[in-house]
């Protein structure tokens, strides 16, 4: 039979006496990473996930909508996941969007899920490697946020992002060499913010797309990975200060980044060309979710 992903003719014949059980169990093991790869393909995953590629996109938008409303005189809300997960449960019919959203966010962490087990295989070496890395570091922030998104629709809401990253910078403080620790993942967070503005300076986020994408499309995304760089960059920093004072109240999320974008000179301005990038990432993934390839 021919097989569709790398040409070759798969022999589904049994075993023949001269045969090892190592033969047998390679070839076993060669279907099965066939098939995981057909699932990765499925058209039905891909499309699920994408619809969690459009939620994502809707809860960039809302956590844009509440920096703008910080920018100009504040907002019961804090300006992250969880505060624009609340947002959409305090509205008519609210809750019935979100336990969609959750359905697609499950979806989208499946895909990526698979995607960074057997996925990007037109990709080789060091490529594939950080391909797949980057997969299933999507998948855990999918389903993260499907997780979240559940637990407004029952009501049980829970800790704010703000303060879950509170506490897990306190846990991880706690440990053996907490601080240096701590410190090395606010600089890597300094590093991703960094990349993240590489990418949208290079437009690199159109590899995503199938397809070419228009001007206007392509304006989204670079103004949209650019906002999120400088945002993950000032998350970064207060991530490092936490570590170096041991003051796990400093790591408070992406609320307290774009609060702290607030308070510099000109803050409120930089605070609003933040929000509106971040808008524009939102607004990205909404129209280019149907055409995407990767997460």
């Amino acid at each position: 039979m021919h097989n569709a992903w790398d040409g070759r003719v798969e022999d589904h014949s049994y075993p023949t006496k001269g045969c090892s059980m190592s033969d047998t169990a390679a070839q076993r093991t060669r279907q099965a990473g066939r098939s995981a790869a057909r699932t990765a393909d499925s058209p039905w995953v891909k499309a699920l996930g994408q619809v969690g590629v459009a939620a994502i996109g809707l809860v960039y938008l809302l956590v844009a909508w509440i920096a703008l409303q910080v920018a100009f005189g504040g907002s019961d809300q804090p300006a992250d996941n969880s505060g624009a997960l609340r947002e959409v449960a305090d509205k008519p019919f609210g809750k019935v969007l979100l336990a969609v959203m959750a359905g697609g966010l499950f979806f989208f962490a499946v895909w990526q899920f698979v995607e960074a087990a057997i996925g990007y295989r037109w990709k080789s070496g060091n490529e594939r490697t950080f391909k797949r890395v980057s997969a299933a570091a999507k998948g855990l922030f999918g389903a993260a946020l499907a997780v979240q998104s559940l637990r407004f629709v029952t009501g049980s809401g829970g800790k704010s992002s703000s303060q879950q990253q509170v506490d897990w910078t306190a846990n991880l403080l706690e440990l053996p060499a907490g601080r240096v620790i701590v410190v090395i993942v606010g600089l890597a967070v300094i590093g991703l913010s960094g990349y993240l503005i590489y990418k949208g300076v290079k437009k690199k986020f159109l590899e995503k797309l199938e397809g070419a994408a228009g001007p206007g499309v392509v304006m989204l995304g670079q103004a949209g990975w650019i906002a999120r760089g400088v945002a993950f960059g000032v998350l970064g920093i207060l991530v490092v200060v936490a570590g170096f004072r041991s003051q796990p109240e400093k790591s408070r999320g992406l609320d307290a980044a774009l609060k702290t974008l607030a308070q510099q000179p000109f803050g409120k301005w930089i605070l609003v060309a933040v929000a509106l990038g971040l808008a524009a990432y939102g607004v990205f993934n909404l129209v280019t979710a149907r055409h995407r390839r990767e997460g």
